[in-house]
């Protein structure tokens, strides 16, 4: 009987640990967790289809590492990585979960230091990095996706 009643209770301890557990935003949010029990993401759904909606994703601290909208259940915007002060430090645009458009790599203070054109995935056009200052430091040229000389 000892035997059986360990059993059950290991049982639903591990169903609890198994759960995403309480939401703290919508009752339609989905939620997942590291091993160690901090929240690793949430989905924040926009409507009842659950494709829908805005993904946040969270490091080992606790601290929101980006933010993105879905649509479809795909990538759809801009998708902004963020330090651990919530400063912006990258900006990736996705348009139907591929890449497409500028993506930026941010300093601290907000300036771009990089900006990388994508087309379709791919990167395609002129690449820049900037000083601090925001003056340019080079530039590079792409064709789909392979550097010109």
């Amino acid at each position: 009987m000892k035997k059986l009643s360990l059993f059950l209770c290991a049982c639903v301890l591990l169903s609890f640990t198994a759960c995403d557990g309480p939401s703290l935003g919508s009752a339609n949010s989905k939620k997942k967790y590291y091993t160690g029990g901090g929240l690793q993401s949430e989905f924040i759904p926009s409507d009842k289809t659950g494709q829908n909606g805005v993904l946040k994703q969270y490091g080992y601290n606790g601290k929101m590492t980006s933010k993105i909208n879905m649509r479809n259940g795909v990538k759809d915007g801009t998708e902004t990585w963020y330090d651990d002060n919530a400063r912006p430090i990258r900006q990736v645009p996705f348009i139907n979960g591929v890449r497409h458009g500028i993506m930026k790599e941010l300093y601290p203070n907000g300036h771009t230091m990089a900006a990388i054109p994508f087309q379709k995935g791919v990167r395609h056009g002129t690449a820049q990095l900037y000083n601090k200052d925001g003056s340019v430091f080079r530039t590079a040229e792409f064709r789909n996706g392979k550097l010109q000389h």
